[in-house]
């Protein structure tokens, strides 16, 4: 019996651990050029707009290798790094592809693969070292471009609370002061003040709700921020 517990604790606890890392690196394939090809695939919660510019900015600048396929006047499904040279993965001439879609829950998904020359693609079978080295690159990316994301959302939203509540200030403000001049004025002005008052009332019941949205939200970044985790 104590061993049944302890089997279901570590399972428990294994569980846990899974659902507390924000972002998971599977290996799978890709139909590409009407073949499938080897590749590592990751979600994350960022649109693919983003994982795009995130992805060039990186490579460009931790590898000096420019990525095509996205820019101001176009911005492809897959995108490119052709005859290049990425010493982390091989000292050999090399093409990098990423395939970036959108996935489900306002997520996007990318699909990375990489081949030598025209039809020799990098898989665990044939280039095993060669593999490990392009997960160890999309890890490094995930943890990097994540954590500037979650903290770039955190910011944002914190940045949105603040005007809400400055709005929320200023409005009471609003209200006292109509509230005061109603009682100097005719009954018709101060039905007036008050239906301004109402109005005003009603934005900060939906800036207090949004707040709370948001505090939500942000408390739900704060956890994915702490699970981005290398796997």
């Amino acid at each position: 019996m104590k061993k049944q517990f302890v089997i279901l604790a570590l399972a428990l606890a294994f569980c846990l651990q899974l659902s507390a890392q924000t972002y998971k690196i599977d290996t799978s394939a890709i139909n590409f050029e009407n073949q499938l090809r080897p590749c590592f695939t990751v979600k994350y919660d960022a649109s693919p707009k983003e994982v795009k510019k995130a992805w060039d900015d990186y490579f460009k600048k931790t590898y000096d290798v420019k990525v095509k396929g996205i820019g101001f006047l176009t911005n492809k499904e897959v995108i490119t790094a052709t005859d290049i040279t990425l010493v982390a993965v091989s000292d050999k001439r090399m093409n990098l592809y990423a395939s970036v879609v959108d996935a489900p829950g306002e997520r996007s998904e990318l699909s990375y693969f990489m081949s030598f020359g025209y039809d020799f693609f990098i898989g665990a079978d044939n280039y095993p070292t060669e593999f490990a080295a392009m997960k160890k690159i999309l890890n490094d990316f995930s943890v990097e471009f994540l954590t500037d994301f979650y903290y770039s959302e955190a910011s944002r939203m914190t940045s949105e609370i603040k005007g809400l509540e400055k709005d929320i200030k200023q409005n009471n403000k609003s209200i006292k002061k109509n509230t005061k001049k109603a009682r100097k004025e005719s009954k018709e002005v101060a039905n007036g003040l008050s239906a301004k008052n109402t109005s005003m009332e009603m934005e900060n019941d939906q800036a207090k709700k949004k707040i709370e949205e948001l505090s939500k939200a942000i408390d739900e970044i704060k956890v994915k921020q702490a699970g981005v985790k290398r796997n």
